[in-house]
């Protein structure tokens, strides 16, 4: 017998026998799979058996503790299928906690069959969407993985990741400072078997070691100044999926301590508490740093490096592939102007060009070039992309200056003024946009325009 199309594969957790029951039958009546699980330990392991359910139903109040805070811990680990929690409490503090935690609905027991069909059938139809939307996303990904390039450090590079994407084991993604390490992460989480789950991203550099510590392992109400509430960390979001730590060398001393005890343990206690939680998430990590002089220096504990090396994958800096800037100048113009091209100056420009900050250099640049198009400029050429990058050039095309005969008096007197005064600053600047920009108390795109708007070259 053919299932109805919005029926799915349901998860029911609950601890009353005669509710197990009950409910499993109901939801079979709606056309649904349904499997049983009577706590915790039930649950995970029947939400992490092939098929994975579609929706989980949960009941709060879980065995053995009883206690809803024990089964608000839960929501967040079945947090890549929409999570209707329901409970005999109908607390309202209760089910914001819930909601906050990724909950997609909140039921109070008894419940109304009704109800519960029309709540199923709407997060069932979400989830189908959602599923629809990751396949999409993957298709126009296309075969490149989101690592875009056809210069053979790239092809090794996406080999790698392919070989690596399925396994469960760490990785250190090292390279330049925008050579594309996150879109290395992003591709492993995604050729991975856990690319449903989250994919959760952290700078190490960005802040202080007792703020990166709540932010990796969450905090509990109370523990410090500002903490009105029990917040839940990154690895906690990330269980199931992939953990990426962006920038490590630059973690600070304590933080690496508590890092490899995750790391070793598979545990964590969030700051405030004292029990440990436990979380299983897939570690990237990536920097431009050289990681073994640091741990020669002493800066970075030996240990942790060798939790993290795992494999090593290195992203390629733009100069060491320049077959690729074609390809990528295209992607990046596209974007911001989708039936615009690049002129042959334009790619002879870029080719020619040294790329300190790499692949995002090449993305600001490019896309600055595509928002400066004017409306009957079919292409991007060098003179605009020079322009995009702050040089001075004297042969850009630009609109016409506005005739001032054809203003009032005061519009026309206020135009010749606003030239001559960016005229006169670019010259003090001695032709760097910045610097006019900056003595002229505007954004250097501000200047741009202006420049395009008054004719001036």
């Amino acid at each position: 017998m053919q299932n109805p199309p919005d029926s799915g594969r349901i998860l029911l957790v609950d601890d009353e026998p005669a509710f197990q029951r009950l409910g499993a039958d109901f939801l079979r009546g709606l056309g649904h799979e349904v499997v049983v699980a009577g706590d915790a330990e039930q649950a995970l392991a029947a939400f992490a058996t092939l098929p994975a359910p579609d929706l989980v139903l949960l009941d709060l109040a879980m065995p053995p503790t009883m206690d809803p805070e024990a089964g608000l811990e839960l929501v967040p680990r079945f947090a890549r299928v929409p999570v209707i929690v329901w409970s005999g409490h109908g607390d309202h503090e209760l089910a914001l906690r819930a909601a906050e935690l990724g909950a997609w609905d909140f039921l109070t027991k008894p419940i109304d069959p009704d109800m519960l069909r029309f709540v199923i059938a709407r997060a069932l139809r979400k989830a189908k969407l959602d599923a629809e939307l990751r396949a999409l996303r993957a298709a126009q990904a296309g075969d490149d993985m989101g690592l875009v390039g056809q210069a053979q450090a790239t092809v090794q590079l996406r080999a790698m990741v392919r070989r690596v994407g399925p396994t469960r084991v760490s990785v250190l993604v090292l390279g330049p400072t925008g050579s594309g390490k996150e879109l290395v992460a992003r591709a492993l989480h995604a050729s991975s078997p856990q690319s449903e789950n989250a994919f959760v991203a952290i700078h190490c550099g960005a802040l202080s070691a007792e703020l990166l510590e709540s932010e990796l392992f969450g905090h509990l109400k109370g523990s410090f100044t500002g903490a009105y509430r029990d917040q839940p960390g990154l690895v906690e979001v990330a269980h199931g999926g992939t953990l990426f730590l962006d920038e490590v060398g630059e973690m600070p001393p304590p933080m690496q301590v508590k890092l490899l005890r995750f790391l070793q343990e598979g545990t964590f206690v969030p700051v405030g508490g004292r029990s440990a939680k436990k979380a299983e998430v897939r570690v990237v990590a990536a920097t431009h740093r050289d990681l073994e002089a640091m741990v020669r220096d002493g800066s970075f504990r030996e240990d942790l490096y060798y939790r993290l090396k795992g494999v090593v994958l290195r992203t390629p800096a733009l100069g060491e592939r320049p077959a690729d800037v074609p390809l990528l100048a295209t992607r990046f113009l596209h974007r911001v102007a989708p039936r615009a091209g690049l002129s042959g100056d334009a790619l002879a420009w870029l080719a020619a060009r040294e790329w300190p900050g790499n692949v995002r250099e090449l993305k600001a640049l490019v896309e600055a070039a595509g928002a400066l198009l004017l409306p009957d400029q079919p292409e991007v050429d060098a003179p605009l992309l020079r322009l995009a990058a702050g040089e001075a050039d004297g042969d850009l095309p630009a609109e016409p200056a506005a005739p001032l005969e054809g203003l009032g008096p005061l519009d026309a007197a206020l135009a010749e003024l606003e030239r001559r005064l960016v005229r006169d600053a670019l010259q003090a600047a001695g032709g760097n946009q910045s610097e006019a920009a900056r003595r002229l108390g505007i954004s250097r795109v501000g200047l741009i325009k202006k420049l395009a708007r008054l004719g001036l070259r």
